[in-house]
């Protein structure tokens, strides 16, 4: 499949709806359920989601643009980062995200990135030399690994209750009871 900016942008673009749809309105017992211990619950899922909307895409692909793979892009954290809101419900972290994304989505536009521009590259911390087709991909399926991981949470709030079904379920496969 070839990279598509418009189809990308889309993508993108339904991100915070998707968020919207499956943690608004939802009770703080299903919001904090995890599929393992160590797995995020649905609040860590949209924390990370809304941190790496700050620190992470748009500074990168400005990075790209401007400086080129002579410096490595400014380091993520990858973590649980429920820690930097505090006190901040999912629903208006949500909120928050969306209201990034808009902003971000905005600022991409404003780049006036064409097919020559998606092969400049930049240079990961870890990975070393990327090209803004990769990182503007990469975008697009963060969110919907986050989006998987977040129903994982979601849906094992229901693991027991589920009874003999659970073995038709492949979303329950990786929690424990």
């Amino acid at each position: 499949m070839m990279f598509d900016l418009a189809e990308a942008r889309a993508a993108l673009e339904r991100g915070p709806s998707a968020l919207h749809a499956l943690v608004d309105g939802v009770p703080p017992t299903w919001l904090a359920s995890r599929p393992t211990p160590d797995d995020w619950d649905a609040h860590a899922v949209v924390s990370h989601l809304v941190y790496v909307e700050e620190s992470d895409w748009l500074v990168r692909a400005r990075m790209i643009m401007d400086v080129g793979p002579g410096t490595a892009f400014p380091p993520v954290q990858h973590g649980d980062q429920t820690a930097r809101y505090p006190g901040v419900t999912t629903s208006a972290l949500v909120e928050r995200f969306a209201t990034l994304r808009a902003d971000n989505l905005a600022a991409l536009d404003a780049m006036g990135i064409g097919d020559g521009e998606l092969d400049r590259r930049g240079r990961h911390p870890t990975l070393g030399e990327v090209t803004l087709r990769q990182l503007l991909a990469t975008w697009v399926v963060h969110d919907h690994n986050h989006i998987r991981q977040l129903q994982e949470a979601l849906a094992a709030h229901y693991v027991t209750e589920v009874g003999p079904w659970r073995a038709f379920l492949g979303v329950l496969d990786r929690v424990t009871d």
